[in-house]
């Protein structure tokens, strides 16, 4: 199974409201592969959390210029 196709799917059982273990041991494809999955989800949500972050506060200044 490819890489991409296995994020997909961790991703997925996550929403789902899966555990990250529970989700790792339901594909069936060697640990290390969901390993790597798994922390590039990680660091991709945590990129998507500093964008939304920044987001907010260049909002929060662009409120309180005078207009």
């Amino acid at each position: 199974m490819e890489h991409h196709h296995i994020s997909v799917q961790l991703t997925q059982l996550l929403k789902r409201g899966y555990s990250m273990s529970d989700a790792k041991n339901l594909l069936n494809v060697p640990q290390e592969i969901t390993e790597q999955a798994g922390v590039e989800l990680v660091a991709s949500k945590h990129s998507e959390l500093r964008a939304l972050h920044s987001q907010y506060h260049q909002a929060r200044y662009a409120m309180r210029l005078p207009g």
